[in-house]
């Protein structure tokens, strides 16, 4: 009997402090900054070096292309925000606050996933609360 208990008392145990530490990494990735593009174009770099066996000179030239193309890939996105808010200011300038709504809702997911059209900056789980990482409609 005792040893039962001393098992089912393990055991619970064990959850507890498993569900503790996971909740301490989740909160450790949410307060973790985004990288710089100067520090993603240097990490990509050292897996190129470190796989491709890059010189000295190399090296130096693809950190160059990799910075640019970071660079070039957040104009991009910056580029799509904006035309994303421009729509959404155009539709709602034309549609009813209903039919605004319906329209949002077609969009999908991600469309106002930073913020431009639901001024929350997420988008709401299945559950009802935020989400850290969109959820993909093939997974369940």
């Amino acid at each position: 009997m005792k040893k039962t208990i001393f098992a089912a008392a393990m055991a619970l145990c064990l959850m507890a402090g498993t569900s503790a530490f996971a909740q301490n990494r989740n909160h450790e990735r949410m307060t973790k900054e985004r990288p710089t593009p100067e520090q993603m174009a240097q990490h990509k770099t050292d897996r190129m070096k470190e796989k491709l066996n890059l010189t000295e000179e190399q090296t130096k030239q693809v950190y160059d292309y990799n910075l640019q193309q970071v660079k070039d890939m957040q104009s991009q996105r910056e580029q799509m925000r904006a035309a994303r808010k421009a729509e959404a200011e155009k539709m709602k300038s034309i549609l009813t606050p209903e039919q605004f709504e319906q329209w949002q809702k077609a969009q999908g997911p991600e469309y106002g996933r930073h913020g431009e059209m639901s001024g929350k900056g997420g988008k709401a789980c299945p559950e009802g609360r935020k989400c850290d990482k969109p959820v993909r409609k093939d997974s369940k």
